[in-house]
């Protein structure tokens, strides 16, 4: 196995199936983030990096500081008077009930939050390979049970007909990614609003003021992870050769780069359903 596609629930050990379950709970998902499964491919390192930082992600120090950074990311969104196109507008001319458009404007508020927290997670991954730090955390929240009985599709992108394909082409080739993120993956079965969506990203990447604030993004989540505990994880995945671990970084630090962007794209998506406020964040 290796880090170099995604694996999906049904393909792994059931160890690894647990991980992801409690990568949901944890998290309060409906579905696994993209870069779980593809540290999948390689399992020395997924459990114990997850044995380590699993309590610090349910903890109430990590999410406070997520909720710290998702108000920051909102902030920015704001200030920088940065909005999609229209969501309503566009959702209803796609002949989207009023109903499917508040349940779009919901997911589209999950991944604004998860974005905001793989970014600090993200951030205590790499330290973790580089030494780890100190720091203390207190007893965690309540890890989310509807997490568990709720499942939000986000298709693999080996379900692609030839439209999306060229869509995901054109997100690689200008994200600089391998892998298309679950964002846009989970609007796939709507080629026409997934087009959409991803021109209006298109949009903000090309604008300088949007590159500088992601760079506040950035900075944030540096202080905010401060004195968050992180072991180091070399140690712990002692088994693993140096190649693994070039792939291991390479997929990490691809992800971190990613999500300080969509930190801020899938806050100004959010922003862009009317009463974005009122919809649970």
């Amino acid at each position: 196995m290796s880090v170099s596609r995604v694996w999906e629930d049904d393909e792994v050990a059931p160890e690894l199936r647990r991980i992801f379950g409690e990568v949901r709970s944890s998290f309060g998902l409906p579905f696994v983030p993209t870069l779980f499964k593809l540290l999948a491919g390689v399992p020395g390192y997924l459990r114990p990096m997850w044995n380590d930082l699993g309590a610090v992600a349910r903890s109430r120090e990590f999410q406070s500081a997520g909720k710290a950074m998702e108000e920051f990311v909102r902030a920015l969104a704001v200030a920088g008077a940065w909005r999609f196109s229209d969501q309503q507008r566009l959702l209803a001319g796609q002949e989207f009930s009023p109903g499917d458009v508040e349940q779009l404007g919901n997911i589209a508020a999950t991944f604004a939050r998860l974005a905001c927290r793989m970014a600090l997670f993200t951030r205590l991954m790499q330290k973790g390979y580089s030494g780890g730090q100190t720091g203390r955390v207190t007893n965690g929240v309540e890890i989310s049970a509807l997490a568990r009985l709720l499942t939000l599709h986000v298709p693999p992108e080996s379900e692609a007909g030839l439209r999306v394909w060229l869509i995901y082409s054109d997100i690689k080739r200008t994200l600089g990614a391998r892998h298309v993120l679950s964002m846009y993956r989970v609007l796939s079965p709507f080629p026409a609003y997934l087009a959409a969506v991803w021109l209006d990203s298109k949009k903000m990447l090309s604008e300088p003021a949007f590159l500088r604030a992601r760079d506040e993004v950035v900075k944030r989540a540096n202080g905010l992870v401060l004195g968050l505990p992180v072991k180091d994880h070399r140690a712990a995945a002692k088994n693993l050769d140096p190649k693994q671990w070039r792939a291991i970084e390479e997929a990490v630090d691809s992800q971190a780069r990613l999500t300080f962007l969509f930190c801020l794209l899938s806050a100004v998506w959010h922003r862009s359903f009317s009463g974005a406020g009122r919809i649970a964040a």
